[in-house]
C-alpha cells in the first residue's frame, strides 16, 4: 500500500534544495473534463501537503504540493510554483500565469499543475525518476523534465489568482484557476478550481551545522543505497582520521531515531545498514559526526 504522505514528500524534496520547509494541507473541488474533491487531510489526521521556500539568488521560489487518493488505485497530484525576487516569501497576490511567455510554461511567474487519476505504478515510476536528482541541477531543468514526462497527464493553470497570507510561522491562502491540458485535444480539456485553500506551518529540522575553522573533509558521507529504500538501507562514509565517531538517524522533526554506531574508527570507508521495518515511512536524516566534523544525508523510507 502506498503511503500518501511519503509519495508527495519524495516528489517535492527530490526536486528542490529547500531553505524553509513547511507541512500542511491543500483542499479544493474541481470540475470540467475531470471532476473531483481534493483534500490533503487524510482520515482527519494525516496531512500530505508540503511546501518549500527556496532562495536562488536573483529568484525566490515558493513551492507547495499535495497528493490525495481518489480510488483504490487512483491518485491526484497538485503542484504550485510561485516566483519572486524577495526571500522569504511575503504576503501578496499572484496572477496565474503571471509574467512570462505563455508558450513556454517554464518561464511563467506562477505555475499551477493538477494531475488527476494517476495510478500507483505511474506515480512510483515518476518518483523514482526524480528521487536521486543531483543537487547541481537547476529548477528550470527539473521542470523541463516534468513537463516532457507528464505532458499527456497534467493540467496547467491558464488563468486565475493565488492569495498568500502570513502569520507567525503559518503561510495560508486561497486560489482559483482555470487549468488546461497542454496535450492537443478537440475540444480542449479544461478543469475549473474556484475554492482552493491551503495552510502550512514551519517544520523544525535538526541543527546540522559544521563548526567554524575546522579541518575540512575529515568525514565524507558517501551515497546511501538504495535511496528510497524498503526497509533496509546501506549508509557509507569515509573517515580520514581515527577519532570518536557516531552515525545517528534522525526523523524530519529532528528527533533521534536510532544510533547505528558510536565509537572509534580507523581511516577508510565504513558501511552500516539500517533496518527501518519498525518505523513509519518518511524522510529521515543520516548524520555522521566526529570530534571536528559533521555530515548529513537525507534518506527516504517507503512502504
Amino acid at each position: 500500500m502506498i503511503r500518501l504522505l511519503i509519495i508527495q514528500i519524495i516528489l517535492i524534496s527530490s526536486l528542490f534544495c529547500q531553505d524553509e520547509t513547511y507541512t500542511g494541507q491543500v483542499s479544493f473541488n474541481y470540475n470540467g473534463t475531470n471532476n473531483g474533491n481534493f483534500s490533503s487531510l487524510i482520515n482527519d489526521s494525516t496531512l500530505t501537503g508540503i511546501a518549500f521556500n527556496q532562495d536562488n539568488g536573483d529568484t525566490s521560489y515558493f513551492i507547495f504540493s499535495a497528493i490525495t487518493q481518489q480510488g483504490n488505485n487512483q491518485f491526484d497530484l497538485f503542484l504550485a510554483v510561485l516566483r519572486d525576487t524577495i526571500f522569504p516569501i511575503q504576503p501578496r497576490s499572484w496572477e496565474i500565469p503571471g509574467d512570462g511567455d505563455e508558450s513556454n510554461p517554464l518561464s511563467l511567474e506562477t505555475i499551477l499543475v493538477l494531475m488527476p487519476g494517476l495510478d500507483s505504478s505511474f506515480v512510483l515510476t515518476f518518483l523514482e525518476t526524480f528521487s536521486d536528482t543531483s543537487e547541481d541541477q537547476n529548477v528550470e531543468d527539473l521542470f523541463a523534465e516534468i513537463f516532457e514526462t507528464l505532458s499527456d497527464d497534467l493540467y496547467l493553470g491558464l488563468q486565475g489568482n493565488i492569495e498568500i497570507n502570513i502569520s507567525n510561522d503559518t503561510i495560508s491562502g486561497s486560489f482559483n484557476s482555470i487549468l488546461i491540458k497542454p496535450a492537443f485535444n478537440i475540444p480542449p480539456h479544461l478543469i475549473s478550481v474556484d475554492n482552493g485553500e491551503f495552510s502550512f506551518q514551519t517544520v523544525t529540522t535538526p541543527e546540522l551545522k559544521l563548526q567554524n575553522n575546522l579541518p575540512p573533509n575529515e568525514l565524507s558521507l558517501l551515497k546511501a543505497y538504495p535511496n528510497p529504500f524498503n526497509p533496509v538501507i546501506t549508509i557509507q562514509f569515509f573517515s580520514e582520521i581515527n577519532e570518536a565517531t557516531s552515525l545517528i538517524i534522525y526523523d524530519l522533526n529532528g528527533q533521534k531515531i536510532s544510533t547505528l554506531f558510536q565509537g572509534h574508527l580507523i581511516k577508510g570507508i565504513h558501511k552500516f545498514k539500517w533496518d527501518a521495518v519498525a518505523y513509519s515511512s518518511g524522510i529521515y536524516f543520516a548524520v555522521v559526526k566526529s570530534t571536528h566534523s559533521l555530515k548529513t544525508k537525507k534518506i527516504i523510507f517507503t512502504k
